[in-house]
């Protein structure tokens, strides 16, 4: 498989490069910036790219499309990260502390067309959350009214109204409060 490494810890760039060269993959680039990957990625064809979120002039979260397949390296576990990487398309989101066997497996699901995007416990996932029910859920602990919340979803009121039901039903709560404490716990929203 041919891969571009983005990563702006050159340390980390060389292990995953010996990593993977022993793996029998093709390193076709290294970047340490988004303008060096987007530089990358005109000039070579990968077939993944392997990015970090944070870098020195954005996030890597801005080189994932539906059409290049990424694989998201991070330190941290970011609830808010993990989520825009899968709605983005990101074909996986990996904790830099995972061994080197589990990014291994990863790639190699995806050679075989086997691998569904996976990543350390999505949110929505446990709670089988819709994405507007976590949008209710962002600005729940603002204390706003159903009318108020619904003027800032761009929503109705009903509508809102209907998604907090769900939502306390789902997080097996019986209102507000309890369920800001559910979420907060569950890192659906950051305190």
């Amino acid at each position: 498989m041919l891969i571009l490494i983005v990563d702006d810890h050159e340390l980390i760039r060389a292990g995953l490069k010996q990593a993977l060269q022993a793996a029998g993959h093709n390193i076709v680039g290294e970047a340490a910036s988004l303008a060096e990957a987007r530089a990358e990625l005109l000039f070579t064809q990968p077939d993944l790219v392997l990015v970090d979120v944070n870098l020195p002039d954005g996030s890597g979260l801005e080189l994932i499309t539906p059409l290049l397949r990424c694989i998201v390296l991070t330190l941290g576990d970011d609830p808010t990260s993990l989520q825009q990487a899968h709605r983005r398309g990101a074909a996986a989101y990996v904790l830099k502390g995972e061994p080197v066997t589990h990014l291994l497996t990863i790639i190699e699901q995806l050679e075989n067309s086997t691998y569904h995007f996976a990543a350390p416990a999505l949110p929505q996932n446990r709670f089988d959350l819709t994405q507007r029910e976590l949008d209710v859920i962002q600005i729940l602990q603002t204390g706003w009214s159903a009318k108020e919340m619904a003027s800032h979803l761009f929503l109705s009121e009903a509508t809102v109204k209907t998604h907090l039901a769900s939502i306390y039903r789902k997080l097996g709560v019986k209102n507000r409060t309890q369920a800001i404490v559910v979420a907060l716990a569950n890192h659906l929203i950051a305190e």
